[in-house]
C-alpha cells in the first residue's frame, strides 16, 4: 500500500511540474517576449483558462503525503518551514499579479504587477529547484525524525550544508532554464506575431544551458550522516 501512495504522491508532482511548469515559464519570460500592454496580456492569456487550475495538482499531493505519510509530512513541514512559508507567499504574489492587474487602468498599477508576476515566478522556479536538489541530496534526520538546516550558507563547496548552498543553488538554476524553456515553448504554441517569434528566440537560447547543466551536473555533497562517525568506545 506503501508503495501505492507513494506512486500516486510522484504522479501528482510530476503533474504540477509539467501543468504548471510552462506557467511559471511564462511568467519568467512575461516581460522579454511581451513590450507593450496588449501583447503583455496576449501572454496571460494563454495561461489564463488553466493557470489556477494547474495548481491544485500540487494541494493533492500535499493532502495525499498528509494522510498516507504522516511522519514524512511532519518532518518536512517543520525542517522546510522558512522556506515553505516563502514559497506559500510567492504563489499568493503570483496570483493576485495576475487577477489584480486588469482592475485599474493606470500606467503605474499594470507595470507593478507584471513585475510582481515575473519576479514570483522567477523565485519560485528556483525555490522549486532548490527543493528538488535537498530531496537528491537528503537531509540529517536525527532519531526522532526531525532535523534543521540554515535557509543559506556560505556557498563554498566545502562548507555547511544548507537549505540553499551551492548545490542546491545549481539545481535551482536548472530548473530556472527548464521552466523557462517549457514556458517559452507553451508562448510559441498559443500566440503568433511578434510575441511569438520572440518566444521562439527565447526557447532557443535557453536550451543551451539546460542542455549543459544536465550533462555537466554535479553529484550532491555528503550529507552529514554519511561521513564516518567516531567510533571510540564511551567511557
Amino acid at each position: 500500500m506503501e508503495i501505492l501512495w507513494f506512486c500516486l504522491v510522484a504522479i501528482m508532482i510530476a503533474g504540477y511540474v509539467v501543468l504548471d511548469g510552462f506557467d511559471l515559464g511564462a511568467g519568467i519570460i512575461h516581460h522579454c517576449v511581451a513590450r507593450t500592454l496588449d501583447e503583455k496580456r496576449l501572454v496571460l492569456r494563454s495561461i489564463g483558462p488553466v493557470w489556477d487550475g494547474n495548481e491544485v495538482w500540487l494541494l493533492a499531493a500535499g493532502g495525499t503525503l498528509y494522510f498516507a505519510f504522516p511522519g514524512l509530512y511532519a518532518s518536512s513541514f517543520s525542517g522546510f518551514y522558512l522556506p515553505l512559508m516563502i514559497v506559500l507567499w510567492l504563489l499568493i504574489l503570483r496570483g493576485i499579479s495576475v487577477e489584480f492587474r486588469n482592475h485599474i487602468d493606470s500606467p503605474v498599477w499594470k507595470p507593478f504587477w507584471d513585475a510582481g508576476f515575473t519576479l514570483s515566478s522567477a523565485l519560485l522556479a528556483v525555490f522549486f529547484g532548490a527543493a528538488l536538489g535537498n530531496v537528491v541530496r537528503g537531509v540529517p534526520l536525527d532519531a526522532s525524525g526531525v532535523f534543521f538546516l540554515p535557509l543559506w550558507t556560505d556557498f563554498t563547496v566545502s562548507g555547511e550544508l544548507g537549505i540553499l548552498d551551492w548545490y542546491t543553488i545549481l539545481v535551482g538554476v536548472l530548473s530556472f532554464f527548464a521552466l523557462t524553456h517549457h514556458g517559452a515553448l507553451w508562448i510559441v504554441l498559443k500566440t503568433e506575431g511578434p510575441v511569438h517569434d520572440r518566444a521562439q528566440r527565447v526557447a532557443r537560447i535557453s536550451w543551451y544551458p539546460r542542455r549543459r547543466a544536465v550533462l555537466f551536473r554535479p553529484h550532491p555533497p555528503r550529507r552529514p550522516l554519511d561521513r564516518p562517525q567516531d567510533r571510540r568506545p564511551r567511557a
